[in-house]
């Protein structure tokens, strides 16, 4: 059997290697773009409800102020797994709060559906924070025409 013997550039060569595979995993990590669909309608978990605001104004790593009425629906587009949400809502006595919480984004979603009102009630993570699989759209399969000598017959007149 041949023995291997390494040398001070076979180690080099493996640290650069494994230098530039920690550089792909962290970019995969921090550069990954998600779409957070903020969603500010009443919301129903176990016997709670979760009612809407008929206004609230949100924001998501400082990409600029989202204002929703309420059965409203908008998307903030972020980069990263962790992120902060600040959300400004007037309760019933028509004083003004404010709540920030952080959250992550599980690595393989693309999109996620975050309810307000759940979120300021809180609610379990759970509730307030889902994955969203956009709907695809159901086409049913067409039977193929063929051309008939009805239609293959042209009548000019002039």
């Amino acid at each position: 059997m041949k023995k291997i013997h390494f040398t001070r550039r076979n180690y080099v060569q493996l640290a650069s290697v494994a230098v530039i595979l920690l550089i792909a995993v962290l970019m995969f990590i921090v550069g990954r773009q998600h779409t957070v669909l903020l969603d500010n309608k009443t919301v129903e978990h176990e016997g709670k409800t979760y009612t809407a605001f008929s206004i609230v104004t949100v924001e998501v790593d400082r990409e600029g102020e989202l204002e929703l009425a309420a059965r409203d629906r908008d998307k903030a587009e972020v980069m990263g797994q962790r992120h902060k949400i600040t959300v400004v809502y007037t309760d019933r006595s028509f004083e003004e709060h404010t709540l920030v919480k952080k959250f992550k984004v599980p690595i393989g979603q693309d999109m996620v559906l975050l309810s307000i009102p759940a979120l300021v009630g809180e609610a379990d993570e759970s509730v307030w924070l889902q994955p969203f699989f956009p709907p695809t759209a159901a086409v049913a399969p067409q039977a193929e025409v063929l051309p008939t000598e009805d239609v293959l017959a042209v009548d000019i007149t002039f």
